[in-house]
């Protein structure tokens, strides 16, 4: 490969994955708006979340030791 090619090729192989990844964002996006689910509103998702996060929180406790009890705030994360 000559100079010149080496230096072209970095740019065209980035031009390509920024491509795929274009085209793999507009189907995830297409998907979600075909999506028949309902939408959730913020404070729904954020609770969701929150549930998900208390549940990892509440197994990851128990793999610690027992002086190391995990301190429970109810302060939401997101705000």
């Amino acid at each position: 490969m000559s100079p010149r090619d080496a230096s072209q090729a970095e740019p065209m192989r980035t031009d390509h994955q920024t491509a795929a990844h274009n085209r793999w964002l507009a189907a995830e996006i297409q998907d979600a708006l075909d999506d028949p689910r309902p939408s959730l509103t913020l404070e729904e998702a954020m609770a969701a979340m929150e549930a998900e996060i208390d549940a990892v929180e509440r197994v990851s406790a128990i793999d610690r030791a027992p002086a190391q009890e995990p301190v429970a705030s109810r302060a939401p994360r997101w705000q």
